[in-house]
């Protein structure tokens, strides 16, 4: 087989193994959201307005993820919409991490009680 006829069919392998991976995954952990933090969703705590403009709405929700990784407890989901786009951040953090992040933002808002 040459390599010209070789290419199109290595893309489509490769293609089709990333897909066929997120639908995997999808199914696994119960939907999109839960397949981009790598672990099911439990329950969403809450969501926060992360300042909304005329142009785009930006939020920020906590989810408690599921499953037995220690590795994988809280899920940040930072949601930017705006008319002609939808962006969705995910980040994953370890119990201690967030811990971590809390004492940050208490830090940031001005309460030095630790």
């Amino acid at each position: 087989m040459h390599f010209d006829k070789a290419l199109p069919i290595m893309f489509f392998v490769i293609f089709a193994l990333v897909v066929g991976s997120f639908v995997f995954k999808s199914f696994k952990y119960g939907g999109f959201k839960a397949a981009m933090f790598g672990a099911p969703i439990e329950r969403t705590i809450g969501e926060v307005d992360g300042g909304s403009g005329k142009i785009m709405s930006i939020k920020v929700k906590v989810h408690m993820l599921g499953g037995n990784s220690p590795d994988k407890a809280i899920g940040l989901e930072f949601v930017a919409k705006s008319l002609t786009s939808y962006d969705m951040i995910p980040i994953t953090l370890s119990a201690p991490e967030a811990k971590k992040l809390v004492g940050f933002i208490q830090l940031a808002a001005g309460d030095n009680a630790e």
